[in-house]
């Protein structure tokens, strides 16, 4: 035992408060509903290979809970993927990674529980992805120059991007392609009317003039302005000279706004 360790054990420590025995009921509770992950033995004296046996003697159990974690009924392809996992969570140098790292990573993709083979090469590439970021961003953080600072920067900037592409890539698996839009507000104002379902417009202006008014619809045969033949119409600007009114034969209707049919004045 060091002396550092000494210091710690002479500290004296309080009891937690209320708040704290609170926020301890509290996580106790989440710890419990939880499922546990999948974790294995002691790596402790191994040199070259992993040891497949579990942290209980129930070996049988140990390898159901392998196959089922990696969402797949094949006991080569689990172990090949955890080995996989151990290969990227190991430390530079190391043959083996840690207890520790080995099964945080198998925490990971417990966590995501792969439901087939696919999500479950999903999962162990997210695993690696994520593993290799954090390594990025932590040398990027003790870079001694702008260019190592650039160049780990820009790395995990990627690889972040990537592990959101996987995210929404396993999201996307798990709708099985469907896409859910979801109404959170509708808001009907006096006067309106609410409509739920495919809307078609009919008649009316082209899609390039719908905010623009129309004419008001006729309910009289008689046109709304007619002049003779001939007549001239002042313009706004009096200046100017005057628009001739043109047509043959006869009284002509002036045409409605914004292209309504034009309605020709019959004798009789």
């Amino acid at each position: 035992m060091t002396a550092k360790d000494n210091k710690l054990d002479r500290l004296e420590r309080s009891p937690p408060t209320d708040r704290e025995q609170r926020a301890i009921k509290r996580a106790a509770e989440r710890y419990r509903a939880r499922a546990e992950p999948f974790a294995y033995g002691s790596q402790a004296g191994q040199t070259n290979k992993l040891d497949w046996r579990g942290k209980h003697d129930d070996d049988a159990g140990h390898l159901l809970t392998t196959i089922d974690t990696f969402g797949t009924a094949s006991p080569e392809f689990a172990q090949h993927n955890i080995g996989r996992v151990a290969a990227v969570m190991r430390g530079r140098g190391e043959k083996l990674p840690s207890d520790m790292a080995l099964n945080a990573g198998l925490a990971a993709v417990s966590g995501i529980a792969p439901q087939d083979e696919v999500e479950a090469m999903l999962a162990t590439q997210m695993v690696g992805v994520h593993e290799v970021a954090m390594e990025m961003l932590t040398r990027a953080k003790l870079a001694d120059t702008t260019d190592a600072l650039e160049r780990y920067g820009a790395l995990a900037t990627k690889l972040l991007r990537t592990y959101t592409t996987q995210v929404e890539a396993l999201a996307k698996l798990r709708r099985k392609g469907e896409q859910t839009v979801r109404v959170e507000h509708v808001h009907v104002y006096p006067g309106g009317q609410a409509i739920v379902g495919n809307v078609t417009q009919g008649g009316g202006a082209p899609n390039g003039n719908r905010h623009q008014p129309h004419a008001p619809e006729r309910t009289s045969e008689k046109p709304a302005f007619s002049a003779p033949v001939g007549t001239s119409m002042r313009c706004a600007d009096t200046g100017r000279e005057s628009v001739p009114v043109t047509g043959g034969g006869g009284e002509e209707a002036m045409p409605d706004a914004r292209r309504r049919p034009r309605q020709w004045r019959t004798s009789g």
